[in-house]
């Protein structure tokens, strides 16, 4: 599918993630796994993702970090980004869409559990699709 649009997945939990990847593979996108922030990061300057769907927890760094050392590069400036995350329990229900901040910018987020439906639509918004 080449006008497919391009996802990078970073999750760290290889289920969660493969589970993720398989739904939005199935709706017609090209995700790319990564389960480090640094790996999302090399990833995200070779494949110019049309989406980057980010953890906050990983092992290596957090994933508002990794989004932030992207932000530095003139390349990737303006990147979608949509943080899933479970440590917005306080602020949003699960599947809700909220935003987080990071260098002043503001990128939507989801607490975790995902609803799939909800994921679709942010998704479908942020990359302009219609899967």
């Amino acid at each position: 599918m080449s006008d497919s649009k391009k996802i990078i997945l970073l999750e760290d939990d290889r289920s969660s993630s493969r589970l993720l990847a398989t739904f939005l593979e199935k709706k017609g996108f090209d995700v790319i796994e990564s389960r480090e922030g640094r790996y999302a990061i090399e990833l995200s300057i070779k494949e110019r993702p049309d989406l980057l769907i980010a953890d906050i927890m990983l092992p290596d760094m957090n994933g508002s970090e990794a989004v932030k050392q992207l932000m530095a590069m003139p390349g990737l400036r303006d990147l979608k980004v949509l943080f899933l995350t479970s440590l917005l329990g306080k602020v949003a229900k699960p599947g809700q869409e909220t935003k987080l901040r990071v260098e002043g910018k503001e990128f939507p987020a989801m607490c975790k559990p995902i609803d799939p439906v909800a994921l679709l639509a942010v998704v479908n918004r942020l990359t302009g699709g219609e899967n």
